[in-house]
């Protein structure tokens, strides 16, 4: 009876278990099927869709995947003088995506025995201060205590006339080092304005001669360069632009490009670092050996790149900001995907949150949060109530640095030092930072009264008092 009664049972159970593991597995090898380039295609212009629309990209985007084209496109407008648009083929300044080229060269005269990067600066520059204690390895990975030029107070004033190398060179010579070489990191320009002169000395041609022939010209970069003299024209370039308003923008203050020789000098297209990006894995720019021993995570900025793991893929990034440009080469390089963001607007939303959002398309994770762009209309009683200056404490970016907040009609505009940031409203007391897609929200006290603001970006918070009013 037992056998009777039971036997029947287990061979239904066991057909079905087997239906249902058979189930199981064809869902599992589905999910496990990588998505098809069209649809990841389709995903990157819908992502990308509300920056343009809302004012807040303008520039040209590529995306690669194991040496296919994902994506590659133009936005916004290359001239608003001329309502000339933004091409695929229009060229960018790159900003400090010039650094993995300068150090490129750099170890390609190690590779032909005229230099060691564990040579000391006094080598090459033998009045330099404190050269005989910095390394050239100390230039390429920021370790030199030599600070940023860039933070020099008549910085803005300098970069507007032309100088050369050597003279970039000596105006940050004199300056005490800001921690003994080798034993603290900090991302300073100089460094490379002085790596550019290093090249020269050892030489004898100028860097943008040397790049061209020794770096741009073997990566078949043909629509690449250095700006070193303003009376050049290059064709088809993108004008630097920052954002202004709610939608707008206005014309980014003047910089001769000189004055970023070997940090920030370079133009080039979205096929041109694609190029680039093929010609770094083969031994076209250099030698195998040479990447393997230097292309790997260590502390920041290391021969030009940011090395590190994002959703667990380990990424090369190089990006580069100034004055009307922001710029971003993302590398996979044991994926081969490549993400490309070039922008002809000082707004680093190219870079935060595009790129990484447009990585984890690709890779199919879940993409950071897209931040509110709609612009509403509040009184303009509401704005002016917000004017005055305002203090950040001592854990902002510029410890206890102060601002002003001015109202323009439908939108207020944050001025600290020579930054400009337009902020639009998202509510009464909520404002968008079109610069970094920050958010502020404005705070007031249980009386009612604004006693300040809170600004959010990256991940941080930073708390700002109102000390005066308008």
């Amino acid at each position: 009876m037992f056998h009777r009664r039971f036997l029947g049972a287990p061979m239904k159970s066991f057909a079905v278990a087997s239906q249902i593991a058979c189930l199981l597995l064809f869902t599992s090898i589905a999910c496990c099927q990588e998505v098809p380039d069209r649809q990841i295609g389709d995903r990157l212009r819908v992502y990308l869709k509300p920056f343009v629309e809302s004012g807040n990209f303008t520039g040209a985007v590529l995306v690669a995947r194991r040496g296919k084209v994902l994506l590659r496109q133009g936005y916004g407008m290359a001239s608003y003088e001329l309502s000339a648009p933004n091409l695929a083929e229009a060229r960018f300044h790159i900003a400090s995506v010039s650094k993995p080229f300068t150090a490129a060269a750099i170890l390609q005269l190690q590779e032909q025995g005229r230099l060691s990067i564990s040579d000391r600066v006094s080598r090459f520059v033998p009045d330099f201060p404190n050269g005989d204690r910095i390394t050239v390895d100390n230039l390429l990975t920021h370790t030199s205590g030599i600070p940023n030029v860039n933070d020099l107070a008549d910085y803005n004033t300098f970069a507007r006339s032309p100088h050369t190398t050597a003279q970039l060179v000596a105006k940050f010579a004199g300056l005490p080092l800001e921690f003994q070489p080798g034993s603290d990191y900090r991302y300073s320009n100089s460094n490379y304005n002085l790596l550019a002169l290093i090249l020269e000395k050892v030489t004898g041609v100028s860097y943008g001669e040397y790049l061209n022939k020794r770096v741009l010209e073997p990566a078949g970069m043909r629509d690449s360069g250095h700006d070193g003299d303003a009376l050049h024209l290059i064709p088809f370039s993108a004008s630097g632009y920052e954002p202004a308003g709610i939608t707008s923008y206005e014309k980014a203050p003047y910089l001769d490009w000189s004055n970023k020789t070997g940090n920030g000098s370079l133009y080039s297209t979205l096929d041109d670092l694609y190029r680039f990006d093929r010609a770094l894995y083969a031994d076209r720019v250099l030698q195998a050996a040479t990447r393997q021993k230097y292309f790997v995570e260590g502390r920041g900025n290391r021969y030009g790149w940011f090395i590190r793991k994002r959703f667990g893929h380990r990424v090369m990034s190089s990006n580069g900001r100034s004055p009307g440009f922001t710029a971003e080469l993302d590398r996979f390089p044991d994926d081969d995907v490549t993400i490309i963001v070039l922008s002809n607007s000082y707004a680093s939303v190219s870079q935060d949150p595009i790129a990484e959002a447009l990585a984890a398309i690709v890779f199919g994770q879940e993409q950071p949060a897209r931040p509110d762009m709609r612009a509403v209309t509040i009184p303009q009683s509401t704005l002016e109530s917000y004017a005055g200056q305002y203090r950040y404490g001592p854990d902002y970016f510029v410890p206890n640095a102060e601002f002003t907040v001015t109202a323009h009609p439908g939108y207020l505009l944050l001025q600290l030092g020579d930054l400009r940031m337009p902020l639009v409203p998202l509510s009464a007391t909520e404002f968008l930072d079109r610069n970094f897609l920050g958010h502020i929200t404005i705070s007031h006290s249980t009386e009612g009264t604004l006693d300040g603001l809170t600004y959010r970006y990256a991940g941080k918070q930073f708390a700002a008092h109102r000390v005066a009013g308008k």
